[in-house]
């Protein structure tokens, strides 16, 4: 079955009644066991912020709420273990669905007004309505851009296609991933906002929004019938990649979109995530080429640095040279070779994949260094993914961690886009014994990911934690340090028949 269908309805009759069944489900550990796996400090964590969303959206939307629908959506964060900047040149990555996440209630408006509202006041609340020609925004609070894209993205897709308009909806979330930390959070807000507007109107259970997504992803190019998942799940994957990309998704059209010029990597980890499993994927269009089990004997500790890796202004003219500067390298090859290939990955095919980074290399460097140097990482990238697939499939983590400090130094010197906080972590985790450990995300800040195999990986962060904030005391109220077990992908719950 999809997880992002409704799977578990239970009937209330009376506001009473609904706070006493869902106070139960806050209170109990089924939900977030689930979810997140048996960590008792994730548990007590992830109580504490669905108790806020919960107390948040009874105070104020108890009585202005309609249809007798409630749900309850959960999406994670994701880890890019290997892969860096290969998914939207159709390359591969290695996906680890995170321990951090959104929380969302979310029910019919009773007035005609959407209210997306963060339960951190501080970062205030979204509101606008949907009814009229056009999504009208009424106020904006931190992340509206990304409610605005999907609301306008997807009312246009359902007009275009004849399907009923969207209503109103009332939502209170919250979240705790670290925004510019390089694991998602405004993929995940995204999907959030999605899943808030689709879940109220019923159209993750509608065949006729299920037919529409899975057909308008076969006209781009998905391959239906993948082992381990449905093809509803992985195609609305990739629909959301095409609200935050503003592509097109078959005859659904694009609009400007939200964000970088991304792949699809990070909708498939929050989307499609197993517990304690990895997902090894290639891109344009998706395929999950595998699903990974996690190694028993080792962790995945991750630290945020504190220095933020923003997708705005002078960081997105930066994330964006990487991906134009992969498109220009297409172009020259394309010139060079007078073919008609469009993505980096089809090019120097025919060749061992431990050749073609040389390749593409002195095939581009009369051309430009940098394009040149974009090309090689992308291909050494590529084998490096390869073999680390092979590794954890043999167990073989020694090799892997060696693999890992190998992706962090090609992009410190290939891509440029390591920040000096990201390379101290990377560095200190090898020297405190981590197997191995690699910057990873939008680069240009972010965060860092270590291996380590230890009984107690706790020891490892306080250890890792202290030598961070002796280097960076400006930074260590902002800086943050947690293990990262493999986690499930997103979950919408229905919680029907109140009054």
């Amino acid at each position: 079955m999809c997880r992002l269908l409704l799977r578990c309805t239970i009937a209330f009759s009376i506001i009473d009644t609904m706070k006493e069944s869902l106070s139960s489900i806050i209170d109990g550990a089924d939900l977030y066991t689930r979810q997140f796996g048996n960590y008792p400090r994730i548990i007590e964590s992830k109580r504490k912020m669905l108790r806020v969303v919960w107390e948040e959206f009874q105070s104020r939307f108890s009585h202005r709420i309609v249809d007798e629908r409630l749900y309850l959506i959960t999406v994670p964060n994701r880890i890019e273990l290997l892969g860096k900047h290969t998914d939207y040149q159709g390359g591969e990555t290695l996906l680890l669905t995170g321990p951090k996440n959104f929380f969302a209630l979310a029910a019919p408006a009773a007035d005609g007004v959407s209210e997306l509202v963060n339960a951190d006041y501080r970062l205030g609340k979204t509101s606008l309505k949907l009814g009229g020609k056009e999504p009208e925004m009424l106020s904006a609070g931190v992340g509206s851009n990304y409610t605005f894209a999907v609301a306008k993205r997807l009312s246009h897709n359902l007009k275009d296609a004849g399907c009923s308009p969207l209503e109103d909806v009332k939502a209170v979330f919250i979240g705790d991933i670290p925004f510019g930390g390089g694991t998602s959070g405004s993929s995940a807000k995204l999907i959030t906002d999605f899943l808030i507007f689709a879940s109220v109107n019923r159209l993750l259970t509608d065949n006729n929004f299920i037919s529409l997504i899975v057909e308008n992803g076969k006209k781009s190019g998905l391959e239906l019938n993948q082992r381990g998942v449905d093809d509803f799940s992985l195609a609305l994957s990739m629909y959301v990649a095409h609200h935050e990309n503003g592509l097109d998704f078959g005859d659904l059209k694009g609009d400007r979109g939200v964000g970088t010029f991304g792949g699809s990597e990070d909708h498939t980890a929050i989307m499609l995530g197993k517990r304690g499993r990895l997902l090894y994927c290639r891109y344009c269009p998706t395929q999950i080429l595998e699903i990974l089990n996690m190694p028993e004997d080792c962790h995945v500790c991750v630290a945020y640095s504190g220095r933020k890796a923003d997708k705005t202004g002078d960081a997105m003219v930066g994330f964006n040279r990487l991906s134009q500067d992969a498109g220009s390298a297409v172009q020259a090859l394309i010139g060079t070779n007078h073919s008609e290939l469009h993505l980096l990955r089809d090019f120097f095919s025919e060749m061992p994949a431990d050749q073609r980074a040389a390749a593409a290399y002195e095939r581009l460097k009369r051309e430009d260094r940098g394009i040149a140097e974009r090309a090689y990482q992308f291909f050494k990238e590529r084998e490096i993914t390869e073999r680390g697939v092979t590794c954890l499939k043999a167990n073989n983590l020694l090799e892997y961690g060696r693999l890992l400090n190998g992706s962090h130094e090609n992009s410190r010197r290939y891509l440029k886009n390591i920040a000096p906080e990201v390379d101290f972590l990377q560095s200190s985790a090898n020297e405190m014994g981590a197997l191995g450990a690699s910057g990873f995300g939008a680069g240009f800040g972010g965060s860092c990911y270590a291996v380590v195999k230890s009984p107690q990986p706790g020891d490892f962060i306080d250890r890792w934690k202290r030598a961070y904030v002796k280097s960076y005391p400006q930074l260590q109220d902002r800086a943050q340090f947690d293990l990262y077990p493999a986690c499930n992908g997103c979950h919408c719950e229905s919680l029907e028949d109140f009054e």
